[in-house]
């Protein structure tokens, strides 16, 4: 019967998570079409496809994209039913719609709502802790980009999406938030991160205060004394605006990307190792200096 369950749960899941690389795809030609016009690009004459870290961001997008949420979601639900006990395939239905838990009465819409103005609270305040001694080791991966562009929002270590999403996830589904609204969300989540990061210098006007643009990302790309320690939000500005991290020069854009690090590994595997293996990390980047180009 509990396999039966989980079995379930995967299938769901799988139907949902199908469309991951349709959706990729999908990006690739939109922003492609966007760089044609490049008074709309915030760093002229620097294309996607030719990103010096494309090869690593691909490595991301294959391996956490693609494969990870096939473990992710069905994981949180499979510890909730664990944690609440074995349920009939009724209410394994009941559970994918309504939820259990504080939020479980409320409509579709309705946790809909929460779901997008809570997670984006939680998930400002995982960012600025990500931004601290500690954790930043975890962080830089994703700010290690030298080119920012749609792609770079696959760039993110293991322990930085267990510890942001994947946390935000389980909160989500205790306090009653149905998988069927954290799925519904999927694409929109896809969809906005790589917008923030996207080449293109729109700000929305007086929306800026209100939403993440393109240019409000990228300033957060930016070097730490010149927007690179503000604008964490990932998708309400007004949280920023709101706690005093918001940052959004008049007249210019921001050019300079990357970390002050020398020796930071360019490849997928130097740079999960980096964090959490000090001499693996030395001898995954010493390697990387000797390998063929």
């Amino acid at each position: 019967m509990f396999f039966e369950q989980i079995q379930q749960i995967l299938l769901r899941t799988g139907e949902i998570y199908s469309t991951q690389i349709p959706i990729i795809a999908g990006l690739g030609i939109l922003f492609t079409v966007f760089t044609i016009f490049e008074s709309q690009t915030a760093s002229p004459g620097k294309v996607w496809w030719r990103n010096p870290g494309l090869g690593t961001d691909i490595s991301y997008a294959l391996i956490h994209a693609v494969l990870m949420p096939y473990f992710r979601i069905p994981g949180l639900v499979i510890v909730t039913l664990l944690l609440s006990a074995a349920l009939s395939k009724v209410e394994i239905d009941e559970y994918f719609k309504n939820g259990r838990g504080l939020f479980a009465g409320f409509s579709f819409w309705q946790q809909a709502l929460i779901y997008l103005l809570l997670t984006d609270f939680l998930l400002y305040w995982i960012h600025r802790l990500f931004h601290s001694v500690s954790l930043w080791r975890f962080h830089a991966i994703h700010h290690s980009a030298e080119q920012v562009d749609w792609t770079t929002s696959y760039r993110f270590h293991p322990v930085n999406l267990m510890l942001q999403p994947s946390l935000v996830g389980v909160l989500m589904l205790t306090l009653g938030i149905s998988p069927a609204v954290m799925a519904f969300f999927v694409p929109w989540d896809i969809l906005s991160a790589a917008f923030v990061h996207a080449n293109i210098k729109w700000t929305f006007g007086p929306l800026k205060y209100i939403v993440a643009t393109p240019v409000f990302h990228r300033w957060h790309h930016g070097p730490p004394d010149d927007g690179g320690s503000s604008n964490f939000a990932p998708t309400f500005a007004f949280y920023d605006v709101l706690f005093g991290t918001f940052y959004l020069p008049v007249g210019r854009l921001p050019q300079n990307f990357g970390i002050d690090d020398a020796n930071f590994p360019k490849g997928y595997i130097g740079q999960v190792l980096y964090p959490i293996a000090p001499r693996l990390r030395e001898r995954s980047a010493d390697a990387e200096k000797v390998a063929p180009n």
